[in-house]
């Protein structure tokens, strides 16, 4: 069932794509903005705060569809399953961004993609250069990374905890961004990656070149302190050929038509170990692990 859910909503992202949202989600904000009234929250042990936070509306949810389950003869259930993932998948929406970024490289046009990776594709914390190879590797990475909490790391958690995993990631998500000054806020969310991040880590080298890759994913793997933008990134940068990134990284700051052919690479990769990971969930779910 887990499968048949996930297949209708990439069906329909494919079909009817979705408009553009912000990664942070403003019925989340209404939420943390009322505890932040209560008489003293910021001065409640920060594990409590987590707890009201996060915890609690994944309780809540959790059981509110767990009780519609028997109606409908589970047909409603399956429906919120798929509306919730739907509005947790709508916020990775970057499709037509992405696409105008490609064609101005190709067009050659390099300030008209340095603004559309400053204002819609970069990591907010980091200043975009406007040294194009180092641009495209910036817009590369929050590639990554974006598609990586906002996609796998979710469906990662629906496949090993139904509805309370992906809500567990997506409140934790949010509360990591919400909290972007608190050193402590990130911490519960760097744990609820470290497991999704090294196993779509090793995904890249299966889908690339795997003798190159698998010495850095091994170096991460017990490396505690790394965040997952620098794992994903440094995998997924060796599962490519070395030659093949030796020729662009000659000619990228000449060639803006090169540095849009190395996006495209780096596309590949990503929709292999995408389809990888599809076959590995069917196959799961024919041997009766996913249910």
């Amino acid at each position: 069932m887990k499968f048949l859910v996930l297949f209708v909503v990439l069906l329909w992202q494919i079909r009817f794509p979705l408009p553009h949202r912000s990664t942070s989600s403003r019925t989340f904000a209404r939420w943390l903005g009322a505890l932040e009234k209560l008489p003293g929250f910021y001065r409640f042990p920060r594990h409590t705060r987590y707890a009201l936070v996060v915890v609690l509306p994944t309780v809540v949810i959790t059981l509110t569809m767990l009780l519609a389950d028997p109606y409908a003869f589970g047909l409603l259930s399956v429906a919120l399953k798929i509306l919730l993932l739907l509005y947790v998948l709508s916020h990775m929406s970057i499709g037509k961004h992405l696409q105008a970024y490609r064609s101005d490289l190709r067009r050659g046009d390099t300030q008209g993609a340095y603004h559309c990776a400053e204002q819609y594709l970069a990591v907010p914390e980091v200043n975009v250069t406007d040294d194009l190879e180092a641009m495209n590797h910036q817009v590369i990475r929050a590639l990554l990374h974006r598609w990586f909490e906002y996609f796998f790391l979710m469906v990662f958690w629906y496949m090993v905890a139904d509805v309370a995993g992906i809500l567990l990631a997506w409140f934790s998500l949010q509360y990591a961004r919400a909290t972007r000054c608190d050193a402590e806020g990130w911490r519960y969310l760097h744990w609820i990656e470290w497991i999704p991040v090294r196993l779509l880590g090793l995904t890249y080298g299966l889908a690339g070149n795997f003798l190159h890759a698998f010495p850095v994913w091994h170096s991460y793997l017990w490396n505690r302190s790394a965040n997952s933008s620098e794992v994903l990134y440094r995998v997924a940068e060796e599962s490519l050929e070395s030659s093949a990134k030796e020729r662009r990284w000659h000619s990228v700051r000449e060639n803006s038509e090169v540095a849009a052919a190395e996006l495209d690479e780096w596309q590949r990769l990503h929709i292999r170990s995408l389809s990888v990971w599809m076959v590995i969930i069917a196959a799961a779910t024919v041997g009766g692990l996913l249910l």
